[in-house]
């Protein structure tokens, strides 16, 4: 038997209907899960401490994917963090030394031997109507299903999934949600391999749910690119830590299994075929 562990995370947003100002901002909505064996978690933990310890990064001290272009922008125009701002105790960092960081990050996971990433995205747009709590409730059960028919390799195997706390509502939906698919199933006859109860956790006590925020953070530079922005040091993440540890079918195929499109959109997945094929040359 062997007990692994999914740290999830959520990036971007999603709305019904939404105007260009928040599609500007937000114009992906994405779920991660890094699944590993909970017997190399202990090492992952120490080695993402040390990490921090090299670039001299408190343990206690969360940097968001998001955190990076902030800082960039405040460094860039030699503007001044406000006392209260959460990105304070890392005014005195260089940005690129933050970005070396969150890479040699990423690259903790080529290290594990048993692991797999699963990634959903929404791609948004102005006329999508799906109310957000159904919206992400996909996003979920597509999770769940993957997991779900990764451990099923073995009877014995049991997966615990664990959450960064979004805000009280959505911890709850989350909670709920997770567990009546655990009791009724879905596509799933049954969750046999999964642990009955959603885990909530907080981001800057947990190694997994950081990396998950990473993972998340070089995906969406593989989708945003094409736009005015250079995201190619994301894009390079992503093709060295996150491609070769996807999920994968017998046959080697991504799409489907480890990058699923919600909702299923054949458009969507042929558009996404195209973004790797293009950004690998």
């Amino acid at each position: 038997m062997s007990t692994y562990f999914g740290f999830s995370d959520e990036c971007g947003d999603y709305q019904p209907n939404m105007g260009s100002k928040s599609l500007w901002k937000h114009p992906f909505y994405l779920r991660t899960t890094l699944l590993l064996n909970s017997r190399e978690w202990k090492q992952l933990n120490i080695a993402f401490k040390s990490l921090k310890d090299k670039h001299g990064i408190s343990h206690s001290k969360e940097l968001k994917w998001a955190d990076l272009w902030s800082l960039r922008h405040y460094q860039q125009n030699g503007k001044s963090i406000p006392i209260k701002h959460q990105l304070k105790y890392f005014e005195t960092f260089d940005y690129h030394d933050l970005v070396d960081f969150v890479e040699e990050s990423l690259t903790l996971i080529n290290s594990l031997s048993d692991k797999k990433i699963i990634l959903s995205y929404t791609q948004n747009k102005p006329n999508r109507s799906t109310n957000e709590k159904a919206m992400l409730g996909m996003h979920l059960q597509e999770h769940m299903q993957r997991i779900e028919m990764e451990l099923q390799k073995n009877d014995d195997n049991l997966g615990v999934l664990f959450f960064d706390p979004v805000n009280p509502q959505k911890n709850e939906f989350f909670r709920e949600l997770y567990y009546e698919l655990f009791e009724v199933g879905d596509y799933i006859e049954k969750y046999s391999h999964l642990k009955d109860s959603l885990n909530i956790e907080n981001s800057h006590h947990s190694v997994g749910i950081q990396l998950a925020d990473y993972i998340s953070g070089a995906f969406s530079a593989v989708l945003k690119s094409g736009d005015k922005t250079d995201y190619s040091r994301g894009v390079k993440m992503f093709f060295e830590s996150v491609y070769p540890n996807l999920r994968r079918s017998s046959s080697g195929k991504i799409q489907g299994y480890g990058i699923r499109e919600v909702p299923s959109s054949g458009l969507v997945r042929g558009w996404l075929n195209s973004q790797l094929a293009e950004l690998k040359k």
